[in-house]
């Protein structure tokens, strides 16, 4: 009981320092680079009418609708409305904590079983969504810096930088996932590696669970390459649209608040952010993101409040509003699924 109290304790410690964190970062390291006062983004803030501020949901709603184009082709019989509901009620859970995606990866799991999906099934869906993702957040910088290159902008050092390490992750990642899936040698080596490391840390634990890696990752090689094979298109369409749409919904958000911006400069700023989010030391990347979004964007010549305001906006309907709407779709979900146990 007492480690059980002691477990409990760090956890409610590590969120509280995270979300300290994440207020630093909004309250203070935005002003501070942006150099905007929150009197000025305040006053941006309350210029938005409900009509915009209706279509601004409209757009972010019409971007979640393309991202289940992902989750439908990378798990099969899935629905649209199915795979909405995944990605709101997962992003609810892992938007609160740090680290919160193996949380939300859990309930996801309980969703997917509860709709009739095989446990097999969730293992590469999983996989095939978390590498798109990953893969078009790298890409995006890289997308980025060569638009300035051709629209005659003058890429910031920070901006090059990013597009250069980004796409020296990108380029080691998909080289990496190429050989793993081409070659089924490959994939059998890095599950004996991942058999050892696994076997290592149970032996620090004092556990004696069988562990059986190699099967496992060369069955989710193969359901992998054939899901790929046939519905590669598919994701990368989902994907795609996906980051457009919510390009364009910050560039929306700036030019409904006065900025004059170009949707090239704004898709630097959105690119750069979005490489943010990788890092999870807080939630989601949130506070990073915008800090480093909106410096870039002031770089580019964005008005300071303007920026600030926009970015903030951004983050309050892409982040924090999905944790409401998907927590409150969470638990009408377990609802229904408690009265179904129920009944049987």
């Amino acid at each position: 009981m007492k480690r059980h109290r002691l477990r409990a304790a760090r956890r409610v410690l590590h969120v509280g320092l995270s979300f300290g964190l994440v207020v630093l970062l909004l309250a203070f390291a935005l002003p501070k680079v942006t150099g905007a006062d929150w009197g000025p983004v305040v006053d941006h803030l309350q210029l938005l009418s409900a009509r915009q501020v209706a279509l601004l949901l409209g757009l972010w709603l019409l971007g979640l609708y393309a991202h289940t184009f992902l989750a439908t082709a990378a798990l099969p019989d899935l629905t649209h409305r199915q795979a909405l509901q995944l990605n709101l009620s997962g992003s609810a859970v892992s938007n609160l904590v740090p680290f919160g995606g193996a949380l939300g990866m859990g309930l996801n799991y309980a969703m997917v079983r509860s709709w009739g999906h095989g446990p097999g099934s969730f293992a590469p869906f999983t996989a095939l969504t978390s590498l798109w993702n990953v893969l078009v957040k790298l890409a995006l910088p890289v997308v980025a810096l060569g638009l300035l290159v051709v629209a005659g902008g003058l890429p910031t050092p920070g901006l090059a930088l990013a597009a250069l390490l980004a796409a020296g992750t990108l380029l080691s990642v998909l080289l990496l996932v190429t050989v793993a899936l081409a070659s089924e040698r490959a994939a059998g080596l890095l599950g004996r590696v991942c058999q050892i490391a696994g076997s290592a840390g149970l032996r620090l634990v004092r556990s004696s669970r069988p562990l059986a890696c190699e099967e496992a990752v060369l069955e989710l090689r193969r359901r992998m390459t054939s899901l790929l094979r046939r519905r590669w298109h598919r994701m990368l369409l989902g994907m795609t649209t996906y980051a457009v749409l919510q390009a364009t919904l910050l560039w929306l958000i700036l030019h409904m608040l006065g900025s004059s911006l170009g949707i090239v400069y704004v898709f630097a700023g959105f690119s750069f952010g979005r490489l943010l989010t990788l890092l999870v030391v807080t939630p989601g990347g949130v506070g990073i993101a915008e800090t480093g979004s909106a410096a870039l964007l002031v770089a580019l010549g964005g008005d300071a409040a303007v920026v600030a305001a926009g970015t903030l906006l951004f983050s309050a309907i892409t982040f924090a509003l999905e944790i409401p709407v998907g927590g409150l779709w969470g638990l009408l979900w377990w609802r229904r699924s408690a009265r179904t146990r129920w009944a049987a």
